[in-house]
């Protein structure tokens, strides 16, 4: 069977014309849930965030065990740690640990977050 260059082009817009259809179907409808669709996401809760300014209430004690974590609970931070008033802050930023800042004799001088 032998095709001729007119009916070729003939049938050209046929074809287009189904392909063109052929794009513009509707989306399938949406299955009902089952056990092999994947749970959504779950959102990460945010770290704890450290409130310095809730720890004033110690400012002048000296420094104890049970002292550094009621401060470290009032303050809402993940740890807590003593520094001595005169060390340099630690590069090391952790926004959830309270810095509570002695000093040598253990009196309590100051806190920050970090």
């Amino acid at each position: 069977m032998h095709i001729t260059n007119g009916r070729l082009r003939a049938g050209l817009p046929a074809v287009a014309l189904g392909l063109l259809l052929a794009g513009c179907q509707t989306p399938p409808a949406d299955r009902p849930l089952t056990s092999e669709v994947p749970e959504p996401p779950s959102f990460v809760t945010p770290p704890e965030t450290c409130q310095a300014t809730a720890v004033r209430f110690g400012l002048g004690l000296r420094i104890s065990q049970q002292l550094l974590e009621e401060m470290r609970q009032r303050s809402g931070a993940r740890v807590a740690r003593t520094v001595l008033a005169t060390e340099a802050a630690d590069p090391a930023q952790d926004m959830t640990r309270l810095n509570v800042q002695v000093e040598p004799t253990g009196r309590v001088v100051g806190a920050y977050c970090g």
